[in-house]
């Protein structure tokens, strides 16, 4: 089964990359493109991130829901039901997010994905690696090495299983950046090891409801139908992906309270496709979806999705990038004449209410978009 895997958005602003620095920024940001007033060219910016590692299909909410392919404990091939079981203790899961740390930032460190490949999978891998590949071309002496970061005071909440894959949620606090961080590790089977398959930090206003816990584990809720939520926890991640694809007068608008990261995803995304100098366009794959039970009754809801964009330049345009531009050190060119692909990877942490409280709309707590893979030519 497969795993999971600062700048904000809106008008893109040219900015350095530092060594250490991923292809990563909060929600939406990424690329706006225009023509130059001087050369008549297109020049493309990109937010650059804080961090170093760190068509809609509906269908694809089968690749985080189907047990096809999962390893069945032995209870369930004797024919007998298998009861639930916690598939780690604290000490063990508490002993992987330290692990953890201590090879990512060797990771971080040496620009080494193989390293990174340890102990992440999914969305949060192809981030790093692209995030390596970039720092590796504008720093290729490292004179700027990365600095350590640090997941401090880890909260773990873990559900109890009755098959493979198994999972659970981490929240700790990034001291160095003084944000709360929610992970997802999650393991594939019973001879796979754990891998840090998700990663988001909330927002700096954001409130982190209690989650429930039964018989001293988390609740999982990931395939609730919806009759005690405002809306099923997998149709929360489609709506967000149509949402963000179709744009601000979508249906789906009305299931979230306003987000700026949202906003600012939109208005670069429409800008875009005003463009005379090139076409556009943009789709969003949802790859991953877990959600946990809180103790009000509503849940956290943990997704990501793959962002594709397609610009195909008009009239002889050019798209000029700075060479420390992201974009321009993933693929070492500096411009483009005929086409960009790029391949976003989002991450992202929600609550959903329950039935009858509050406003009933989905809250955003935090978003991030990182590069995981450009083509240009």
């Amino acid at each position: 089964m497969p795993s999971e895997g600062d700048g904000r958005a809106g008008r893109a602003r040219p900015s350095e990359l530092r060594s250490g620095d991923a292809m990563t920024n909060r929600a939406g940001a990424g690329m706006r493109y225009e023509r130059t007033a001087r050369s008549g060219r297109l020049r493309g910016s990109v937010v650059v991130p804080r961090l170093l590692a760190r068509g809609v299909l509906v269908g694809a909410m089968g690749l985080a829901l189907a047990t096809a392919g999962c390893v069945s404990m032995p209870e369930a091939r004797t024919g007998k039901a298998a009861p639930a079981w916690s598939p780690a203790s604290e000490d063990a899961t508490k002993a992987f997010l330290k692990r953890h740390d201590e090879i990512s930032n060797k990771a971080r460190l040496t620009r080494n994905p193989d390293l990174a490949r340890a102990v992440e999978s999914g969305p949060l891998l192809r981030a790093s690696s692209a995030a390596f590949l970039i720092a590796r071309r504008l720093d290729p002496k490292n004179k700027k090495p990365a600095k350590p970061l640090t997941h401090d005071d880890p909260q773990v909440y873990l559900p109890k299983f009755d098959n493979y894959p198994v999972w659970f949620v981490a929240v700790s606090q990034v001291a160095q950046e003084g944000r709360t961080a929610v992970d997802l590790v999650a393991r594939s089977s019973a001879g796979s090891p754990w891998k840090k398959a998700q990663s988001v930090e909330l927002d700096e206003d954001a409130q982190l409801p209690a989650l429930a816990m039964r018989d001293g584990a988390a609740i999982d809720v990931s395939a609730n139908p919806g009759d005690t939520l405002v809306r099923p926890p997998a149709k929360v991640a489609i709506a967000y992906a149509v949402l963000l694809q179709d744009g601000p007068t979508a249906p789906q608008a009305k299931v979230f309270l306003p987000s700026p990261d949202t906003q600012r995803a939109h208005q670069a995304a429409q800008q875009n496709a005003r463009s005379k100098a090139f076409s556009y366009s943009q789709s969003f794959d949802v790859t991953s979806m877990r959600a946990l039970a809180t103790k009000d009754g509503g849940a956290l809801v943990l997704f990501t999705m793959a962002e594709t964009e397609r610009l195909a330049m008009r009239d002889a345009a050019t798209l000029q990038f700075r060479k420390e531009d992201a974009v321009a050190a993933y693929t070492g060119l500096d411009k483009g004449t005929a086409f960009l692909r790029t391949t976003w990877v989002w991450q992202v942490a929600a609550v959903v209410p329950a039935t009858g409280q509050g406003d009933g709309k989905v809250r955003l707590l935090g978003v991030t978009r990182s590069l995981a893979e450009a083509n240009m030519k």
